[in-house]
């Protein structure tokens, strides 16, 4: 197993029910350190043609149309910048918008790279909490997780469309917590009834109530910690190149259903096989 030398967190105006330091005490538990360097856009950028320059790259990690993939970063319209600026200051939003997670991951690769360059190198842990939701080009596999990673040595899937996600792993590691609200699918019978509210044309808010509890919402007071067990997805896939276990009972699991996160990675708890892993390591 790798070891790890160093676990660094940065926040993209990620949910405000999203708390960093509970995060930082769960990795205590396990015997993690971790570091908060606090924001991603004061991190980075030195000057304000770097600020323009890094908001245009992100702009242009915006997918156009979720059947076809996006070859390359595209040149985004001056609008289409303003709007990631004020998002990037925390004056915007950007619900409704899908990024390409790979293109976005190896934009901030580079750039983060280039700033600390000692640290980008096995054995380092660079995580990234964002409210933006990202997805990858492919067709089957989980909706929520997948191992990817923008180093030379490590490949990347292809498939038939995009997938919304709550995180990419590898350097840097990217998650979101919009992806965990609309990633992973709600129970079957949810849709049935959403079909049959549209055609009615009842308010959607009424068949949320339904249901309320069996999903997370934006905002909502578990995010904290279903997202614990995702940092340790994103740590293990660097110790070991598999951040997934087969247990269902494990927060390692793959979960693909709201109902599998809620009973699996809210509890945050390792299979016995794991805990091993980490007294191993430790």
């Amino acid at each position: 197993m790798a070891k790890i030398e160093g676990i660094f967190i940065y926040s993209d105006y990620p949910s405000k029910s999203l708390s960093i330091p509970k995060i930082i005490n769960c990795l205590k538990e396990y015997g993690f350190s971790a570091q908060y360097r606090g924001d991603l856009f004061e991190f980075l950028p030195e000057s304000k043609d770097e600020a323009f320059d890094l908001a245009r790259r992100i702009a242009g990690t915006r997918i156009l149309d979720i059947t076809s993939p996006l070859d390359e970063i595209h040149e985004p319209t001056y609008e289409e910048i303003d709007l990631e600026i004020s998002r990037l200051t925390g004056k915007g939003i950007s619900l409704g918008v899908l990024y390409d997670g790979l293109w976005l991951q190896r934009m901030l690769y580079k750039n983060m790279a280039e700033k600390v360059p000692h640290e980008f190198r096995s054995g380092f842990i660079h995580l990234i909490f964002t409210s933006r939701l990202f997805g990858t080009y492919e067709t089957g596999g989980s909706l929520t997780t997948l191992p990817l990673d923008p180093r030379p040595d490590r490949g990347y899937p292809r498939s038939q469309r995009y997938h919304a996600r709550v995180v990419l792993t590898g350097i840097p590691s990217l998650i979101s917590t919009s992806g965990i609200v609309e990633a992973p699918a709600r129970p079957k019978e949810y849709y049935w009834l959403k079909a049959s509210f549209m055609q009615a044309g009842k308010d959607l808010s009424e068949l949320d109530l339904i249901y309320k509890g069996r999903f997370i919402e934006y905002d909502d007071s578990r995010i904290t910690s279903v997202l614990s067990s995702y940092v340790l997805q994103a740590i293990f896939y660097e110790m070991t190149g598999n951040p997934f276990c087969d247990n269902p009972s494990c927060c390692l699991y793959n979960s693909h259903w709201q109902e599998e996160i809620l009973k699996v990675q809210l509890g945050g708890e390792l299979c016995e096989e794991h805990r091993d892993m980490i007294k191993s390591f430790s």
